[in-house]
């Protein structure tokens, strides 16, 4: 019996394990982007992921501060829980800050110094990242609207501010050991007045290590005005890695983030799916990306087969069904119906889903024929 569940459990994933064998992995491409927003030219570390090249789907993005040293284990984390379908294959465009403008690339200006009519700073910088690199990303890529923006340190506190500057323009903000401390806790006072007004939206997702109390006094303030300021728009969790350091903590803080950003992507384990779980899971998945995405194939009948198992009739051959409706020109939609109809001793049934077989599929081979046809054998 555990050998029967364990073959329908990888039938039901084996798209997985085809893709690791397949040696699909993300492809990196590094490009300059000549900004006229900051006078000067700079680089992205963009990670397309698996199979983009092969396909015409398109993919939410994640944008990330500090991208050479975020991207490449940022994107590892995509790869690995897209496989495990924790969250949708994404696009992660890591925008690198060299150590010589980050600070000024990612940090506030100071209401005392700000001159209204001229963005300074971390302003300055998000308006590079929403005016050049944005559209630079959607001309040359197959995008969706989905976006998300992720930063650590300085680059949290740069989420933040573009969370309270420009509501809307992502989806899920990301902010890991924030450097709310920045300007007498200047963040913290944008932030209030966003919360207050209403007008902040999306997810947050904010996280702390174990770290000094210049760090974490802020952190915890922050955490309380989103407390205080509740608001259906804005939907926030907040974390705190005892056991890291603020060096450490980005590896689990983005793993936690995206899984919290996308957490009701996951389809629950452990039992079998009926027709209509999956089409209200999947009917959430297309609202949440604002994109129509269809149970695939595999899935579908993965899930049939260990309802056939459990010797649910109904729900399976609902399911085979509509794989077969849905896939016309698969061979092992239609083979995996008959053999169903042949499990549950409906022959007729059978008989006519060969004949439907043989009149759908498209330059159906004499050998894909006879294996139709052997099945009656």
């Amino acid at each position: 019996m555990k050998k029967i569940v364990y073959g329908i459990l990888l039938l039901i994933m084996g798209c997985h394990w085809s893709s690791w064998a397949a040696a699909r992995l993300p492809v990196l491409q590094e490009l300059v982007i000549d900004s006229v927003v900051l006078g000067e030219k700079r680089n992205l570390v963009i990670y397309l992921p698996a199979g983009y090249q092969n396909s015409q789907e398109r993919y939410p993005v994640l944008y990330l501060t500090d991208g050479d040293i975020q991207a490449p284990h940022t994107a590892g984390t995509v790869d690995y829980l897209a496989k495990f379908e924790q969250m949708p294959p994404m696009i992660v465009v890591g925008i690198v800050n060299p150590p010589e403008t980050r600070a000024r690339d990612l940090t506030v200006t100071s209401s005392e110094k700000q001159n209204p009519n001229q963005l300074e700073n971390a302003d300055k910088f998000l308006s590079f990242v929403e005016n050049e690199v944005i559209p630079f990303v959607k001309q040359q890529y197959r995008t969706l609207d989905y976006q998300v923006l992720s930063g650590t340190s300085h680059g949290g506190q740069f989420a933040i501010n573009a969370l309270v500057k420009r509501p809307g323009l992502f989806n899920g903000v990301i902010a890991i050991s924030p450097s709310l401390w920045w300007n007498d806790k200047q963040v913290l006072g944008l932030a209030e007045v966003g919360m207050k007004s209403d007008q902040l939206q999306g997810r947050l997702y904010i996280s702390i290590a174990n770290e000094e109390a210049a760090m974490t006094e802020p952190f915890q303030q922050f955490v309380e005005l989103t407390e205080r300021y509740a608001s259906e728009k804005l939907v926030v969790a907040s974390q705190i890695f005892s056991n890291e350091t603020h060096n450490t903590t980005v590896l689990q803080g983005q793993y936690a983030g995206l899984k919290y950003l996308f957490s009701e992507w996951p389809i629950p384990e452990g039992e079998p799916k009926t027709l209509a779980d999956l089409q209200a899971k999947f009917a959430s998945r297309s609202k949440l990306l604002k994109t129509d995405i269809m149970i695939p194939e595999d899935k579908a009948s993965g899930y049939a087969g260990w309802l056939q198992y459990l010797n649910r009739q109904d729900d399976a051959l609902a399911l085979l069904k509509w794989n077969r409706e849905n896939y016309p020109q698969s061979l092992n939609a239609h083979t995996a119906l008959i053999k169903a109809y042949l499990h549950f001793k409906m022959a007729q049934d059978a008989k006519a889903a060969l004949k439907d077989a043989l009149k759908s599929i498209n330059e159906l081979s004499t050998e894909q024929k006879a294996q139709l046809e052997a099945l009656f054998t």
